[in-house]
């Protein structure tokens, strides 16, 4: 990207036109999973936050969609995330395969309610 995106939209709107309507899709699920969380650029990539933390950081790559900090999680979690995982902490979504859309909704949903139990 030329210039610094400073929304989501801009993010979005400066991927190449394939790449475009899949991370719009991964973004509408982590919006459906996070209601009322903030959209904001940080670190370069779009991210969603509440007044309690970060929910997911999301990042398009050349072949691929990246999602962080992706948190260990229990059996059932790791079994459905674990294939995606790249690192300790990232989950990879490579656009050669189908989009995992239930994945990201996964991570989303384990996210969200380890926030709601946090004081």
């Amino acid at each position: 990207m030329s210039t610094a995106p400073k929304t989501v939209a801009d993010y979005i709107a400066a991927l190449p036109d394939g790449v475009q309507v899949v991370f719009a899709a991964v973004c509408d699920v982590i919006r459906q999973g996070a209601p009322g969380a903030v959209e904001s650029i940080k670190y370069g990539m779009p991210g969603w936050h509440v007044p309690k933390g970060h929910v997911i950081y999301a990042a398009a790559w050349k072949n691929h969609i990246g999602l962080y900090p992706v948190y260990v999680g229990d059996g059932a979690f790791e079994a459905l995330v674990g294939p995606y995982r790249d690192k300790k902490d990232t989950v990879r979504l490579d656009y050669a395969k189908p989009m995992a859309m239930d994945v990201v909704a996964a991570i989303v949903a384990a996210r969200w309610t380890e926030l709601e139990r946090q004081a």
